[in-house]
């Protein structure tokens, strides 16, 4: 009687996993419909594509932070992730944004990043600053000095233009002269 018990539950278990390896797989709209099939000249669906795995870069990065007195620059280096080559300088900007240290201060925490683009060497910022993040004459010449010595520490990067909200402006944040482009200085 145990003998035949036992086979029982062995079958049952093994039809089980038979039956599970054998439904297909639920395709991407929930169903597990054959999908249609397709006619001459027509690309296949996203769901027969190969994607090949998603590969991001790793990188330290020297940041520039304002000391607590806003006397001075300090660097800390940032490690930032990023897929393609131009989305470097938009974490670059964004670990700008960012002070770990609470000791270091960002100068550039209330600005929004609006675009980067990269091109022949020039680096475009498209930046907007709100009333809030206005530093003062000394605090947006410590802020631009943040900006470029972060920036510049990038060997393809031999300008850094700073448009504010789409504009070629004449100042930052209304106190100090804003060159367009600023040059890397040998």
């Amino acid at each position: 009687m145990k003998a035949k018990l036992g086979c029982a539950l062995i079958l049952s278990i093994l039809m089980i996993i038979g039956i599970g390896c054998a439904q297909k797989p639920v395709t991407e709209s929930g169903s597990n419909e054959p999908s249609s099939v397709q006619g001459q000249g027509q690309s296949p669906s996203p769901a027969e594509t190969t994607v090949e795995p998603e590969t991001r870069t790793s990188q330290a990065v020297k940041v520039y932070y304002a000391d607590a007195e806003l006397l001075e620059l300090e660097q800390q280096e940032q490690t930032i992730d990023f897929k393609e080559e131009t989305e470097k300088y938009q974490k670059t900007f964004e670990a700008l944004q960012n002070s770990s240290d609470a000791n270091l201060i960002s100068l550039w925490d209330q600005v929004e990043l609006l675009s980067t683009t990269f091109e022949d060497g020039a680096l475009m910022l498209d930046v907007h600053i709100p009333e809030e993040a206005n530093l003062g004459s000394s605090g947006e010449l410590l802020a631009l000095d943040a900006l470029t010595q972060t920036m510049f520490q990038f060997d393809e990067v031999n300008t850094i233009d700073v448009l504010v909200d789409g504009e070629a402006s004449e100042s930052l944040m209304g106190h100090s002269e804003l060159e367009h482009p600023i040059q890397r200085t040998p």
